[in-house]
């Protein structure tokens, strides 16, 4: 093993045992790495913490505790691990955001409807979750794989989580994590975003008007308004834009990014705007909260996320050093997230008449 390669694995052991252990000693041996650590809290939830986080980030190991320290011994060969859990909640929000937008829609499931915008929601929801999954093992930070969620709701899904399993060392780890994700999904929910534009075709309107109660009617973001004239064909008087896969997955995608990125508590944007500014975050999600309050009378269900927010809590917590700067290019991706949120976010996503 090289002297570059060396020093990458003992920064990354490292990351996962200085928080929770004080290291006597080590001795390496091939890729054998034993480990002398001492308890800096109780042993027994601090064990289990080192065992969670050992098998998250693909170690295979061994731990000897004692009463006053323990003897870790590593295999520095990382392998893929993936908890059954996580692969069967995938598995089930496939097949959820799959039915229940093709039945909430009426398309036709023997002729293949729902699989295009299976594929295009999946795909901007696992580049969002695995944004923040690389970002973090670039940074030594250790997290779960993300955990899907099926719901009954028209696109089947509530979307994901991923849980952090080690703490945030600094503001530069924070926001690099924090905005990975709402960038990666993003770039793809703009993929599909254009593609469905530009694939759009107009329904003609009746005359006389048809019975337009329970008509759904999409809200546009800045976005939306902006790539329309670019790549959307003109439509013919008198016609409405037909909602296909992928402009409906696209316009989902900017929505779901938009609500990631708002500076509340563990939100995205909450990591974002601590970040950048951590003295001011807590404001920041005050003044969101007053936004989404007023929204709430034009679309009521703001007033269920402000709810939700204040449930989970506004402010976010401190990192281990948030007096070191954050870099130039986790700066860049903080203010790029932001803009990301300017131009998805979506005042009134859906009427209905």
């Amino acid at each position: 093993m090289n002297e570059k390669m060396h020093e990458k694995q003992i920064d990354r052991i490292s990351a996962l045992v200085s928080d929770l252990f004080l290291v006597d000693a080590y001795y390496i041996r091939g890729h054998q790495w034993t480990l002398s650590l001492r308890y800096r809290y109780d042993a027994d939830h601090t064990v289990a913490l080192l065992e969670e986080r050992l098998k998250l980030a693909g170690y295979t190991f061994t731990i000897d505790p004692s009463e006053d320290m323990l003897t870790l011994t590593v295999d520095s060969r990382r392998r893929l691990y993936i908890p059954r859990l996580n692969i069967l909640l995938f598995a089930a929000t496939v097949l959820t955001v799959y039915l229940v937008p093709a039945l909430s829609f009426g398309w036709d499931l023997a002729g293949g409807g729902g699989l295009l915008f299976t594929f295009a929601l999946m795909s901007i929801l696992l580049v969002h979750e695995m944004g923040h999954y690389i970002a973090s093992r670039r940074r030594g930070i250790v997290t779960s794989f993300p955990y899907f969620i099926p719901a009954p709701n028209f696109i089947g899904t509530f979307g994901a989580i991923i849980k952090t399993k080690s703490p945030f060392w600094n503001r530069r780890d924070l926001l690099e994590v924090g905005a990975a994700g709402p960038i990666a999904g993003w770039i793809v929910a703009l993929f599909w975003l254009i593609y469905g534009l530009s694939t759009a075709v107009g329904t003609v309107a009746t005359d006389p008007p048809a019975d337009t109660e329970g008509m759904i009617i999409f809200g546009e973001s800045l976005l939306i308004k902006l790539l329309e004239p670019i790549f959307m064909a003109p439509m013919e008087p008198g016609t409405t834009v037909a909602i296909t896969e992928p402009l409906l997955a696209g316009w989902v995608g900017l929505l779901v990014t938009a609500l990631n990125m708002l500076p509340i508590g563990q939100l995205d944007g909450g990591h974002v705007a601590y970040g950048l500014a951590p003295r001011k975050q807590v404001w920041l999600a005050r003044l969101g909260m007053v936004g989404l309050a007023a929204l709430g009378y034009w679309y009521p269900m703001w007033w269920l996320f402000a709810g939700l927010g204040f449930y989970m809590g506004l402010s976010h917590p401190p990192t281990l050093d948030d007096s070191r700067a954050p870099s130039r290019t986790a700066l860049i991706m903080g203010w790029v997230s932001l803009v990301i949120l300017v131009l998805s976010f979506t005042p009134v996503p859906l009427r209905f008449l």
